[in-house]
């Protein structure tokens, strides 16, 4: 059995896919969101660039935590998630709210 590749440190972080699926919104709703959302990298979300974390992105997508047409993931904290939330159709009371990590 391989070895996982994704380190420890991203244990809780939510793909924008598992956001869009906990809230039963369609493709690209969390990625709209997130636009709108002022979050701050390294503390509120990850940007995994392919060329840097290509391996971890496909282990990511394997897993079916990231669409796969996705190039670069974006990573959401449990605290960049409260922040996005309220930027989600629905608002924070839209969808249920729980994603596993």
């Amino acid at each position: 059995m391989p070895v996982s590749t994704i380190p420890d440190d991203y244990a809780g972080w939510r793909s924008l896919r598992e956001i869009d699926q906990a809230h039963g919104l369609p493709k690209g709703s969390a990625f709209r969101a997130f636009k709108r959302a002022r979050l701050t990298e390294g503390e509120d979300f990850l940007y995994l660039a392919a060329e840097r974390h290509g391996e971890i992105i496909a282990e990511l997508k394997a897993a079916g935590r990231l669409y796969r047409s996705t190039v670069h993931a974006v990573l959401i904290s449990a605290r960049g998630y409260e922040k996005l939330q309220q930027f989600l159709p629905g608002g924070a009371e839209g969808g249920t709210g729980s994603v596993s990590a």
